[in-house]
């Protein structure tokens, strides 16, 4: 069996039916001399522009062929977009949008070769919350995707806290993905050589991690379930020297008095100890993959393609094999087992059979 946690979809027939009061802002797709371009409230896309294969990414009959071809079983479906709406000023519009993609996805998750993350309004906390409940009571999705950053402020801001509570109880899903429309850390400075995707995601990730850990997120929601997606592993060694050290000068005396105004950590235990909470999706092209698999355990990686992006790995069944440093046991977690435990799979796949829902609200 062979799990996909980082493949990407448009539901290009949700956004074509959107009407109402904000379809103007629905996402649109626009094929011209230039290329495919997917445009938003008129302004191109800057992230997939002119690259992007529409069959492959709007079309889920095309899609199912080519996991079928490439030996995989089940996909996650996250959106080409979510960090667009982040930045809308009107709450209302953005959890409009967010509803026609969730409601779209979910057709597509009910064919039981997916996982379709919700999108969701972060704009007004209420709004977050009611999206959240009406995706799990009325599709039964049972994750949901979010930017490390939400419009360039962290994801430990205290009116988020509410609606990881909620999360928790629901016992529903985060997927971090990285987006290269959203505000990622120094976005300013990496508007060329690729620098948003090679080094933004993981800079995201690693502010992300420490945000969670030091507000003492983690500790007051100890069941919150946390997948980081397309940003790499070979970070986390260093990150975690880095915390550690952190908070080893922290708790230094002479320190105490200089931090209480900038505000001080509230985790109640060493940074390397929160490590274990979270699951990551591995690059197949990653040289410290073996150290990082030794540090952390097999139990906490799952593999991506990012298909059908232009630089996707969309091999991975036959790359995953050819990975003769790990052991079969490895193997075997990190393709299959792994997103089976995390998100509650069913032992074999039939395409079209539905998955079971999750507890209504």
């Amino acid at each position: 069996m062979l799990f996909d946690a980082d493949g990407h979809y448009i539901p290009k027939f949700a956004h074509d039916r959107m009407s109402g009061e904000y379809a103007h802002l629905r996402p649109r797709i626009v094929t011209d001399a230039c290329g495919t371009t997917l445009l938003f409230g008129g302004t191109n896309h800057p992230k997939v522009a002119h690259s992007f294969n529409e069959a492959q990414t709007c079309d889920i009959d095309r899609r199912i062929k080519d996991l079928d071809r490439l030996g995989i079983d089940m996909q996650v479906l996250f959106p080409n977009h979510s960090g667009l709406y982040y930045g809308l000023e009107d709450a209302q519009a953005a959890a409009a949008l967010c509803r026609n993609h969730n409601d779209g996805v979910a057709e597509q998750e009910k064919l039981g070769r997916f996982i379709a993350p919700a999108m969701i309004p972060f704009q007004d906390c209420d709004e977050s919350i009611a999206e959240l409940h009406r995706v799990v009571k009325q599709h039964g999705l049972r994750s949901l995707v979010i930017s490390p950053n939400i419009d360039g402020q962290n994801i430990d801001r205290l009116d988020m806290w509410d609606f990881y509570a909620e999360v928790e109880r629901l016992d529903v899903s985060i997927l971090f993905h990285g987006d290269a429309d959203s505000r990622l850390l120094g976005y300013e400075r990496m508007d060329k050589y690729r620098l948003l995707t090679c080094l933004g995601f993981p800079f995201d990730y690693m502010v992300a991690i420490a945000c969670l850990i030091f507000s003492g997120i983690l500790d007051r929601f100890p069941n919150l379930k946390i997948l980081f997606a397309e940003g790499g592993v070979s970070f986390l060694p260093f990150l975690e020297d880095r915390l550690e050290d952190t908070m080893e000068t922290f708790n230094a005396p002479w320190a105490r008095d200089n931090f209480a105004i900038r505000g001080r950590p509230n985790n109640t235990r060493p940074p390397k100890e929160y490590f274990e909470r979270f699951h990551h999706v591995i690059g197949l092209d990653e040289s410290l993959l073996e150290l990082v698999l030794e540090r952390y355990g097999i139990d906490k990686f799952m593999i991506g393609t990012d298909y059908p992006h232009p630089d996707a790995h969309i091999n991975a069944a036959k790359a995953v094999e050819e990975l003769s440093s790990i052991s079969r046991e490895a193997h075997e977690a990190i393709t299959w087992g792994n997103a089976q435990r995390f998100f509650g799979l069913p032992d074999t796949v039939e395409t079209g059979k539905p998955l079971e829902p999750v507890p209504a609200v």
